[in-house]
């Protein structure tokens, strides 16, 4: 799974085809993919996140993720935009951690973009248990957006994004907090956390 996200990471830093970039300053798809690499011994994440309106107010999103441990999971459901600076989302699907468990998986996010402020959150529960990620980010300009983040088993900090073009996104996390170390039992721990994200 590393070399999968440096090798991602790497393709995507060449741009895109002349043609693919040139049809997404039309329209974009909806679509972005993000890998994830996590410091110590936590698995790394690819997730694929689709969004389609069908009215200014109403569409549906679906989420696909995969860890290199193996766990996987994805739902889908609709949202809803009840202000132009506002999104809110409800999902079901299924998840599933070979020979551990398998069962439904239920999530909801909001996303909030004013001013150059972004507040985007989002909750999942299921048999693997409840799990929540928080970023709220102001960009600094086109470039450069700083935050705070905090996600659940990690602990929150500081983030850091850069926009290497429209379309993809570095961003590095340092987060402390409670995680449970190689004997199950929780402790004080720092963990960095690197992502890139392509959107089309």
């Amino acid at each position: 799974m590393k070399k999968l996200f440096w090798s991602l990471i790497f393709v995507l830093s060449l741009g895109s085809p002349p043609l693919l970039a040139a049809e997404s300053e039309e329209k974009e798809l909806g679509l972005w993919v993000e890998a994830q690499a996590v410091s110590g011994k936590s698995p790394e994440k690819l997730i694929l996140w689709y969004e389609k309106d069908f009215t200014d107010m109403l569409g549906f999103y679906a989420l696909v993720s995969g860890e290199s441990d193996r766990y996987r999971q994805f739902y889908v459901g609709p949202k809803v935009k009840p202000f132009d600076w506002l999104t809110i989302g409800v999902g079901i699907g299924r998840e599933n951690f070979p020979n551990e468990f398998s069962g439904t998986r239920r999530n909801a996010y909001m996303n909030a973009e004013l001013n150059g402020v972004s507040l985007w959150g989002i909750y999942e529960t299921g048999p693997s248990g409840p799990w929540h990620k928080v970023t709220a980010t102001y960009a600094v300009n086109e470039r450069f957006g700083l935050g705070v983040m905090k996600e659940a088993g990690l602990g929150n900090g500081p983030r850091l994004e850069w926009n290497i073009r429209k379309n993809i996104q570095l961003w590095a996390a340092v987060l402390r907090g409670n995680a449970l170390n190689a004997d199950d039992v929780f402790e004080k721990k720092t963990t960095a956390m690197f992502a890139v994200n392509f959107s089309f």
